[in-house]
């Protein structure tokens, strides 16, 4: 009799570890982490994706644009061609460091909130930025 052999398969959880400081216009990422199974690493951070959110209201409506980020890569010219297109937001930089250059309207950035962390500070809230208009 063939005895089968039971394997326990867990999947490996990652938490991403944002330290986002917001100085003017300027969001900086430096510092952030990803933890893998309890351990802390600013290397494996740089390969993950995050996805961003910028959200505006216009004529009383609110609207959103979505961009997944790597922070070791700049940010692609499409996708910043269509938020200032959609929500009149201009921005310049990667993933880890990157300007809002120009804007027409309050608006917020919101990072991502699934399997992430946030380390806490005055302008950053549960990865909630404002820029006020």
């Amino acid at each position: 009799m063939k005895r089968e052999k039971q394997t326990n398969k867990t999947a490996c959880k990652t938490k991403l570890v944002f330290n986002i400081k917001k100085i003017k216009n300027t969001i900086n990422l430096n510092g952030s982490f990803s933890i893998i199974d309890g351990e802390c690493s600013r290397t494996l951070f740089e390969s993950e994706i995050f996805k961003v959110t910028f959200s505006a209201q216009k004529q009383d409506n609110i609207h959103s644009v979505d961009l997944y980020l790597s922070s070791n890569e700049m940010i692609c010219d499409s996708e910043t061609v269509a938020l200032k297109e959609q929500l009149g937001i201009e921005i310049f930089g990667d993933g880890s460091f990157f300007e809002i250059i120009d804007y027409q309207t309050s608006f917020t950035i919101q990072f991502d909130q699934e399997n992430s962390l946030f380390i806490e500070s005055d302008e950053v809230k549960n990865g909630l930025l404002f820029f006020k208009k």
